[in-house]
């Protein structure tokens, strides 16, 4: 009876670290960010050059480089790992926009070479589907009902939005998820596997 018990509770445990995500709910800044995320031992990637789209967050603009401050998740049981990136204001290191994201493509270097990443990824709709719900729940239960919803299947895949607008905070979560990949010429293959969640502050 013991062990029936026992079993039940790491069972409970595990289910619990597979579904509940940190997310960092109030605006921090970037010596916040580094002593909590030294605190449950993420992977500091330093600050990543990337470029996003005219108002991925309420000041960006497209064709400037930024550079988040980066983290991969270890905390996280979830394959593709979590990848936290963190927009700051230059000015004094506060948090424009969060996102979080897993992402297979985060792991693919090579289209040519990493091919059987997708053919993976294709058999885990499950997977991805228990992952997501996990994350909309918690959202309900911080922060009630989503502003909209929208959550499409096809034959093709997977297509799933949410969002909150808050006063302070907006969110957006995304799911994407292919049925079938996509061919190109020279044995090359490509699906989208990722789930997004992105805080931007107001």
């Amino acid at each position: 009876m013991k062990r029936v018990v026992l079993f039940t509770m790491i069972i409970c445990c595990l289910d619990i670290c597979y579904g509940q995500q940190d997310f960092l709910i109030a605006r921090k800044n970037l010596t916040e960010i580094r002593k909590y995320e030294d605190s449950i031992k993420s992977k500091n990637l330093g600050y990543i050059k990337t470029q996003v789209a005219d108002e991925y967050f309420p000041t960006a603009k497209a064709n400037i480089d930024y550079y988040p401050l980066t983290y991969t998740r270890t905390n996280d049981s979830f394959y593709p790992n979590l990848q936290v990136q963190y927009f700051y204001n230059e000015k004094d290191s506060t948090l424009l926009s969060t996102s979080y994201d897993w992402d297979i493509m985060n792991y693919v270097k090579n289209l040519k070479t990493d091919g059987s990443k997708f053919d993976i990824e294709i058999k885990r709709e499950k997977d991805y589907l228990k992952k997501y719900r996990a994350i909309k729940e918690q959202l309900i239960e911080n922060f009630g009902k989503p502003s909209s919803t929208e959550e499409n299947k096809t034959n093709d895949g997977l297509f799933y939005r949410l969002k909150w607008d808050n006063e302070s905070l907006n969110i957006l979560v995304l799911l994407k998820f292919s049925r079938e990949l996509k061919q190109f010429p020279g044995n090359m293959k490509f699906g989208s596997y990722a789930i997004r969640v992105k805080f931007d502050y107001n």
